[in-house]
Parts: C-alpha cells; structure tokens; sequence
C-alpha cells in the first residue's frame, strides 16, 4: 500500500465587506476576502495538500493570479482539477483536516456546514473529515482582523 500525506496552505487580506466564502459555504461577515478568484481559501488549501501529496507544483503554479483567466475563478474548478490529478495516479482521499485562523466572526456554528461541503465535493464520509477553527489570539495580522489563513493535510492511499 502507498500512503501519501499532503500539506496546503493559504493566507489572504480582508477587506470590508458582507460574507466569507469557505468549503462553499457563505458566512456572513463584516469583512470578506480580498483574492483574485472567488477566494475560497479552504478549496484553494485543500487542494494545494491534494497537488502536495503526489509531488505536483502549488495552485499558483496551476493558475496564477497574473492571469485574466483566472480571475474570480470558482475555487471548485480549482479542487476537481486537483482531485482528478489524484485519482489519474491511482490514490484515493482517505481523509482530510481543515484548520481556518480567523479573529472575527467566530466559525463554531459553521463548521459542521463547512464540513458537509467538502464532503460532498470531495466524495468523502464526514467521518474522515476535521475543521477545526481557531483565532490567533488577537496576535499577528489574522489577530487585528486584517487577514484569515487556512492549513490542509491529507492523506491518500494506493492499493497496490
């Protein structure tokens, strides 16, 4: 058996204005994320981990922001792309852990929503799925408000 773990990452600024996007899920908000796609900063660090776990370069390398191609771009085209470059090699999701830093509005009652989302984009039990959310303790640019980061691991499995 081939086993694979994958690491992703995302930070983005926040500027005025009325949801968050995240896993597809709306949230309203007073602040919302400033990208040059859709900024679903949980689909763009799941699938950094998925493009991580089988050697492939970052999602800026697959769709730069430098292109008008790419602009506000549904951040699910980004993860189907990702998962299918998985599923080509042969592995499959086995699970999934989503960590969003986030000082303001608190994620609690949202979690379960953004969990169910990625589980059925992802085709995934969501008993194979974490989101966790955490603040940074009024510390650092995600602390003041100014900015929201999201962690992904993956892990994925070959049957040889």
């Amino acid at each position: 058996m081939d086993i694979r773990t994958g690491f992703g990452y995302d930070i983005h600024r926040l500027v005025e204005g009325e949801y968050l996007l995240l896993g597809r899920i709306r949230i309203p908000a007073t602040r919302m994320i400033d990208a040059h796609s859709d900024g679903d900063i949980v689909l763009h660090a799941v699938s950094q981990a998925l493009y991580s776990a089988i050697g492939e370069s970052d999602i800026g390398t697959h769709y730069p922001d430098i292109m008008e191609e790419t602009r506000n771009m549904d951040s699910t085209l980004l993860l189907r792309d990702a998962l299918h470059r998985v599923e080509e090699q042969g592995f499959r999701l086995s699970n999934l852990v989503v960590t969003i830093l986030l000082q303001e509005p608190k994620l609690q009652e949202n979690k379960d929503r953004i969990k169910s989302s990625l589980s059925h984009l992802l085709g995934l039990p969501e008993e194979r799925i974490a989101v966790h959310a955490n603040t940074s303790e009024r510390l650092n640019a995600v602390g003041e408000g100014k900015a929201i980061e999201c962690y992904s691991l993956v892990t994925l499995i070959k049957e040889n």
